[in-house]
């Protein structure tokens, strides 16, 4: 048995592609996080001290980016997955991930569309605050499903990249000063920052609602509950939501009424229903 602690996809890669060269069947691999060591590394074998058999191995590039992305899931089995399923693309079947039904390519996309998911969510829902200090400095915080920080960093330096910000979360801290992206370790809860922006974000949330177009089901699907814990806008969206259906009726009672006195008081509509009376005298 070969027991073998990786820390990240490139790491994974590296170690994959000799033991593909010495073709180490995957079920005599043990993966393990670097962080979590196993009582059986002690007896784990050198697979380096095997023989190459195949110097030169190649993959598609579909299989080198969905393995990038599913790198990133929180199941500790992905390694393993990884390992299997370039095993089979590279001495089974070069075709492999064409069938959807197969079970490990079943589990490996279900993995990478966890993953993306996330990521969008991550895009949508960090909230940054800024500190009140000499310099404009902001901080979010975001608690994300899956080891997607490093991954997703590169958005938000395109999309704030005049801004010095951090952005925490339990995994992995991130912080950019317009030049430069460093990580940190995680923090273990939420930095305590406040911000009169926040204030005025939710103000403008708050006017912005519009009761007659509130779909809860769908909002709920978009924007799970798990997050509203950490967006500056979730205390108003319980109290919006229940006074929704009043407010919905209000408006569409203000506006049937204000439409109506509009067309009474219209000069067109006066001259057409005179001239309709007058047509059914003649006749």
């Amino acid at each position: 048995m070969y027991c073998i602690e990786v820390t990240c996809f490139e790491h994974w890669r590296t170690v994959a592609r000799a033991l593909l060269q010495r073709h180490v069947d995957p079920s005599s691999v043990a993966w393990q996080r670097d962080d979590q060591p196993s009582l059986l590394a002690a007896f784990s074998e050198d697979y380096e001290a095997l023989p190459v058999l195949t110097p030169s191995l190649s993959v598609s590039q579909e299989f080198l980016q969905l393995a990038e992305s599913v790198a990133c899931c929180r199941d500790d089995a992905r390694w393993s997955l990884l390992h299997r399923v370039v095993w089979r693309l590279i001495f089974e079947d070069k075709r492999l991930l064409d069938d959807r039904l197969d079970t490990d390519v079943a589990r490996l996309l279900a993995m990478h569309k966890a993953v993306s998911r996330n990521i969008h969510k991550m895009k949508a829902f960090v909230r940054f605050r800024k500190l009140e200090i000499p310099h404009e400095y902001y901080v979010a915080w975001f608690e994300p499903e899956h080891l997607i920080v490093p991954r997703t960093a590169p958005f938000f330096i395109k999309r704030f990249n005049s801004m010095h910000w951090s952005i925490c979360t339990p995994d992995c801290c991130v912080h950019w000063d317009t030049a430069q992206l460093v990580f940190s370790p995680g923090l273990p809860q939420a930095p305590q920052i406040s911000d009169k922006v926040e204030e005025l974000w939710c103000q403008y949330y708050a006017s912005i609602f519009n009761p007659a177009r509130l779909k809860l089901q769908a909002m709920q699907s978009e924007m799970p509950k798990k997050y509203w814990k950490n967006l500056p806008e979730a205390p108003l969206i319980t109290q919006l939501t229940r006074s929704a259906s009043a407010r919905t009726t209000t408006m569409l009672s203000n506006t049937r009424k204000n439409g109506w006195s509009k067309t009474e008081n219209s000069q067109f509509i006066r001259e057409k229903q005179a001239a309709l009376r007058a047509a059914r005298r003649d006749t």
